[in-house]
């Protein structure tokens, strides 16, 4: 069996080439001008790994100051990620204002409170409110992404492609981030490098998805909703789950600007 750092190293190698190859994407089709917090997020994620690479190379692998910047770089990549994937739930949510609204209020609610809990069980440690945050905030956007995922089903709500296939890279990622950080918090001195290694390798299969998507995607791309009954009773259940979205998005609408003008 090889050794854990080389594999470590190759994974991660892999992860950097596989990141360029969808910033490539990403900037070949376009895409900086209609998911701008996508791209950013990728193109933070190269250049933390260009500055982390170069700390572990100047002061090594275990050196506080490495350490220091992972954790701090990992913030930025926290945050990032985050705004991509607010991102990603206004496209889906584009045609309802009111829906649109409410999502990100109720985004932003929960990442505050995410990070108020990341400072308040920190301990005055940094490092540990980094990792808190970074759970509190993949547990929001794991949370997110499933109820969107829900409300669409239910409401036949059409998503297209690009949007399903980037909202289920950061659905499952998060997913794997939350058992990983709090495996990694009890278990960190034992399984360091395993913890290294699987995140990388679970970044990787996400970047190929995200490959896969971005490369097929077209300007002309149509979203699809899945029709299990006959055209015509599919016809006429969609027009009644269309009314009913419309209504719920002016009543939030309506709510919501009452509210805006209380304040």
């Amino acid at each position: 069996m090889g050794d854990p750092v080389n594999l470590r190293n190759l994974a991660w190698a892999l992860t950097t080439m596989l990141k360029v190859i969808l910033l490539f994407y990403l900037l070949r089709r376009k895409l900086y001008r209609s998911h701008p917090a996508f791209f950013i997020y990728i193109l933070t994620t190269i250049l933390m790994s260009i500055v982390v690479a170069s700390a572990y190379r100047h002061w090594g692998f275990q050196s506080i100051q490495s350490w220091n910047i992972f954790w701090g770089g990992q913030g930025v990549v926290i945050c990032t990620r985050w705004l991509a994937v607010a991102e990603i739930a206004r496209k889906i949510l584009a045609n309802y204002s009111g829906i649109c609204r409410l999502a990100s209020r109720l985004l932003l609610a929960v990442g505050i409170c995410a990070l108020a809990y990341s400072l308040l069980a920190s301990q005055n440690n940094w490092q540990k409110a980094v990792l808190n945050a970074d759970r509190g905030l993949e547990m929001s956007i794991g949370m997110c992404l499933v109820s969107l995922f829900l409300f669409a089903r239910y409401y036949r709500l059409p998503i297209a492609a690009l949007e399903a296939y980037l909202a289920i890279g950061f659905c499952l990622y998060s997913c794997f981030w939350i058992i990983n950080d709090s495996m990694y918090e009890r278990w960190r001195a034992s399984f360091g490098t395993l913890w290294n290694f699987l995140e990388i390798l679970t970044f990787f299969a996400t970047l190929l998805l995200w490959i896969r998507a971005v490369r097929e995607h077209t300007e002309a791309e149509t979203v699809t909703v899945p029709a299990p009954v006959s055209p015509e009773a599919y016809e006429k259940l969609s027009l009644e789950v269309n009314v009913r979205l419309h209504l719920l998005n002016e009543r939030l609408n309506h709510l919501l600007r009452t509210e805006d003008s209380r304040s």
